[in-house]
């Protein structure tokens, strides 16, 4: 039997500048009868790794970051899915 593919939806996105050409992008994230949970990327504009860090602080490098563009708000729309 094939589960059906579950998507997030994005609620809400935030960019904050940070140094050296370092920002983030703040996504509210709900699954379908979940709660929206905050999750927060951290990019450069030069490339490089992407880290992932969610509402209770774990933090997680992004494996193959280039695989969804160049870092911004759709970079995380793609992440997600929702491209």
């Amino acid at each position: 039997m094939v589960m059906p593919q579950v998507k997030p939806v994005l609620k809400k996105t935030v960019v904050h500048n940070g140094l050296a050409g370092q920002f983030s992008v703040v996504a509210a994230v709900q699954y379908p009868e979940e709660e929206i949970r905050l999750v927060t990327f951290v990019g450069s504009v030069y490339g490089g790794p992407v880290v992932m860090v969610t509402e209770n602080g774990h933090q997680e490098f992004v494996s193959q970051p280039g695989r969804f563009g160049e870092f911004g708000v759709e970079w995380v729309r793609r992440f997600f899915g929702e491209n």
